[in-house]
């Protein structure tokens, strides 16, 4: 191979790689890092738990457990799909990949045995919702300041 060759192949080996470059760094920006790695169950400030098991969120995000011990209807509030915090609260908290909770959901939409949780874009909906509807609960990746809601439940995703 002569000296020009040699250029035009790694010329050709750099633009074959930039595809794959460019493929990965989109892939990157949109599987976003969790901040801190934490998970905190938050509540409304007048539920009547103080803190809470994974089973029982399993439940509730399952929409198998309605009420809290006092009767009050829970208003469960879910990250959008595609949220890298939605995803390791479903994989850690109840043993679900995305795809097997949209078939759940698929499953008991049709059969009319239930809708999934309302969903929301980011922690901060996520901490005004509950702070302002009673009953409700939900997840963020950093406990909220100033905010008026309970902790039920701090976890560590790593």
């Amino acid at each position: 191979m002569t000296l020009n060759h040699q250029h035009v192949h790694r010329a050709r080996l750099a633009l074959l790689s930039l595809p794959a470059l460019l493929a990965l760094l989109c892939f990157s920006a949109a599987q976003p890092a969790l901040a801190g790695n934490e998970l905190i169950v938050i509540a409304h400030k007048d539920v009547s738990l103080d803190k809470i098991s994974p089973e029982r969120m399993t439940q509730i995000y399952l929409r198998q457990q309605q009420s809290w011990p006092d009767g009050q209807a829970i208003q469960p509030i879910d990250l959008r799909e595609g949220s890298g915090l939605r995803r390791a609260f479903y994989d850690q908290v109840t043993g679900r990949s995305p795809g097997q909770l949209r078939a759940f959901w698929a499953r008991q939409s049709f059969t009319g045995m239930g809708l999934p949780p309302r969903q929301v874009d980011s922690d901060e909906e996520v901490t005004r919702l509950v702070q302002s509807t009673p009953g409700a609960i939900g997840y963020v990746s950093r406990k909220p300041s100033g905010a008026a809601v309970k902790v039920l439940l701090t976890a560590n995703l790593d």
